[in-house]
């Protein structure tokens, strides 16, 4: 049976949309890219796959590598800062497993202490081990989590846009296409409605939404072209 973290979701070009980032960036970070004679490997998978589908780990971390660049973490930290939690932990989905530890700090990924040794206190950089003396700030810390077969937490469910927090993702909900949360009616369905010329209210009281559902979908749809 395939773990929830290894079923495959999307494609690359709907991590792109989903998670707002420039067309061809999703397939660059998870599977890796040649460009001017040089090949760049992945930094969210061990080594290049030949196929079009991306994991719903790999989208997981898709979506905390995006919130590492907007808070100015360059792309050779993280990448290299992943590597190092490939080693110490020994995990295929190192961010979306300790990604509720992990904070962007001075343009560094940080880690606990204690998630190295027990008995440490304070904050490392994992790219050099340097140790920060201010705690850094969670960049997520509202994903549901669940925990893998030994034990290990990840994320199960994320909000795809930190100014919708009631827009969630869950690939056992709708194969992973947002939604609000607890509900099982895709935000493209909802905005797709609206922009046929169907009243907000109507659709509001046939899907058990509110009001703010229904504009929070629209804008939603809106910013990530989600409806034609």
């Amino acid at each position: 049976m395939v773990s929830l973290l290894d079923r495959p979701t999307y494609l690359y070009a709907e991590v792109d949309r989903l998670v707002g980032l420039r067309s061809g960036t999703a397939r660059r970070w998870i599977n890796g890219y040649a460009r001017s004679g040089r090949v760049y490997a992945p930094i969210l998978r061990v080594e290049s796959r030949v196929t079009e589908w991306v994991t719903w780990g790999e989208f997981v971390e898709a979506r905390m590598l995006a919130e590492f660049r907007d808070d100015s973490v360059p792309t050779a930290r993280l990448r290299a800062a992943v590597d190092r939690l490939r080693q110490e932990f020994d995990l295929a989905y190192p961010l979306a497993h300790l990604r509720p530890h992990l904070a962007a700090e001075s343009s560094e990924l940080a880690i606990d202490a204690k998630r190295l040794n027990p008995t440490d206190e304070g904050k490392l950089i994992i790219r050099t081990g340097q140790r920060l003396l201010e705690a850094g700030r969670p960049v997520i810390n509202n994903a549901t989590l669940a925990s893998d077969t030994a034990g290990q937490k990840f994320a199960a469910e994320i909000e795809p846009d930190f100014d919708f927090p009631g827009i969630k993702m869950n690939p056992d909900r709708l194969s992973g296409q947002p939604t609000f949360e607890g509900r099982r009616i895709a935000i493209a369905t909802v905005a797709g409605m609206v922009a046929a010329g169907e009243a907000r209210e109507d659709v509001a009281v046939d899907y058990g939404l509110s009001l703010a559902n229904i504009d929070a979908a629209v804008r939603y749809a809106a910013k990530r072209k989600l409806v034609a």
